[in-house]
C-alpha cells in the first residue's frame, strides 16, 4: 500500500514537455533536461530522456539532425514535425481534460473538510 503519494508521476508527462520546448526551439538533449527541469517543473533521467527521444523520433513526432562539434563528438539536435505538433495539441487536450477531473476532486474534498 502506498503511504507517501509525493512522488506519484503522471506516467510519460515529460513527453509533451519535449514537444512544448521543441515547438520553441530546435534543442540537444541535456538542454532538453535542464529546460524541462525549468519550464515544466519536471526532472527526468538523462536515459529515459533520451530512451524517450528515440521513441519520439521512430513515430514520427520529432526528427533528430547530427551536427558537427568544435570541442568533441558529433552533437544531435531534436526539433518537432508536423506530426509531433498534432500530437502535442493532443496531449494538451487530454490533460486539460484532466485537470477538470483532478480540480473536481480537490474542490470537492476542500468542501467536506
Amino acid at each position: 500500500m502506498r503511504t507517501n503519494c509525493s512522488q506519484v508521476v503522471i506516467e510519460n508527462f515529460f513527453e509533451p514537455g519535449i514537444l512544448y520546448l521543441l515547438l520553441k526551439k530546435p534543442s540537444y538533449g541535456y538542454e532538453i533536461q535542464k529546460e524541462l527541469k525549468k519550464n515544466c517543473i519536471c526532472e527526468v533521467n538523462i536515459g529515459n530522456l533520451y530512451r524517450c527521444l528515440s521513441r519520439m523520433q521512430k513515430q514520427g513526432y520529432i526528427k533528430r539532425e547530427g551536427l558537427k562539434s568544435d570541442i568533441g563528438p558529433k552533437r544531435f539536435s531534436y526539433s518537432i514535425t508536423k506530426e509531433g505538433k498534432i500530437y502535442l495539441s493532443s496531449w494538451i487536450d487530454s490533460l486539460k481534460k484532466q485537470k477538470k477531473v483532478i480540480s473536481s476532486l480537490i474542490n470537492n474534498y476542500k468542501k467536506i473538510i
